[in-house]
């Protein structure tokens, strides 16, 4: 079941800026590497052309140095908890690589 406030565990070296959910259940989050800056963001996303909300997820790395990587995007992040596990993912690899 989703609360209705989301809370995700983040590494260490990360803290989390903004984590809500959206007015459909879609996950809107924002969580800063503490050292650097960069950040890793959880969007909603459409996977359809038509009007109405938004089904999926867009996960971001975005890093001053080296710009914006897609960690995944549409259906690949349907579910929050998805998301969820591919932004903390992208979290310990980017803390692993400093």
């Amino acid at each position: 079941m989703i609360d209705d406030e989301p809370e995700v565990d983040v590494p260490e070296d990360w803290v989390t800026e903004t984590c809500r959910f959206s007015g459909n259940f879609k996950l809107i989050a924002e969580f800063e590497h503490k050292e650097t800056g960069a950040e890793v963001r959880v969007t909603p996303y459409k996977t359809y052309s038509q009007p109405g909300f938004c089904n999926a997820h867009r996960v971001i790395l975005v890093h001053a140095e080296d710009g914006v990587e897609e960690v995944a995007v549409g259906m690949e992040v349907e579910h929050v908890e998805d998301a969820e596990e591919a932004a903390v993912t992208k979290m310990e690899e980017f803390r692993c690589s400093q």
